[in-house]
This record gives structure tokens, C-alpha cells and sequence, in this order.
């Protein structure tokens, strides 16, 4: 198996278990300590702890969230991957209270990979439509 192979599969396992089961065990095996977010949802993500927190809050929100990842591209160090989250808005998210609505969103995020661990991440993430989706 290539480099290549393993970012792809730990990704894969990143986003089942770490998003779609809560484990934050999984979220720390694949990000580096120091991991890095450049996103546009005004949350500064400047350590593994603090990408955690965020995957936390998320879930808090949307507690029966599903990620799907629908593509996984690897060359180099960096591993593409192209989602869609689907959940009930049950909590608090970007200042909404929650609505009870069922929402699904799409986002890219974009992996720089060193030894095995993610170090830096860009997510482009579908959050206007998301909150279109939150408001009456």
C-alpha cells in the first residue's frame, strides 16, 4: 500500500469514526497536534484540541449526524475529500437555536499530510445554504 493508500484510508476512518460515531480518539489519530483549519465558518481551529471542540459543538447541534464522503483523492501529502452532512438541527449552532429541521450540506476539505497526520486543513463548506436551511 502506498503513502498515498494510507492518508486515504486514515481519512476514511477520520470521518466514520471520528465525525460519524463521536470518538474523539479517532479525531486525535488523525490530526496532527499543532493541526491548523483555514475554513469560512468563524470558528479558529489552531490545534487538534481545538478541531475537536469544534467537531463536539457540531454534534452537539446536529446529534444525529451522518457524514458522507463521497470522494477521496490523494497525490502527495495532500488528501481531498468531498462530503455531505445530513442531521436535525437539535442545538445551537452559528447563534440559530434549534429549529427540529433536517438539514444536508456539502463541503470540500483539502488534508496536508506529514508522517501520518494531518498538519493543515482548507474546508469550503456550503454554510450559507446550511443556514438558509436553520431560518423559519
Amino acid at each position: 500500500m502506498t503513502s498515498e493508500d494510507d492518508n486515504k484510508a486514515a481519512v476514511r476512518r477520520f470521518f466514520e469514526e471520528g465525525w460519524n460515531k463521536g470518538d474523539p480518539a479517532e479525531l486525535k489519530a488523525f490530526l496532527g497536534d499543532q493541526f491548523v483549519s483555514h475554513n469560512s465558518l468563524n470558528f479558529s481551529v489552531q490545534s487538534s484540541d481545538d478541531y475537536c471542540r469544534g467537531v463536539v459543538a457540531y454534534r452537539v447541534a446536529f446529534p444525529d449526524l451522518v457524514t458522507s464522503v463521497e470522494d477521496v483523492i490523494a497525490e502527495g501529502d495532500r488528501v481531498v475529500v468531498r462530503g455531505t452532512d445530513r442531521g436535525t438541527h437539535q442545538g445551537e449552532f452559528m447563534g440559530k437555536a434549534a429549529s427540529g429541521r433536517f438539514v444536508t450540506t456539502t463541503w470540500i476539505e483539502i488534508f496536508r499530510m506529514e508522517s501520518g497526520k494531518a498538519v493543515e486543513g482548507w474546508v469550503e463548506a456550503d454554510t450559507k445554504g446550511l443556514l438558509d436551511q436553520l431560518s423559519p
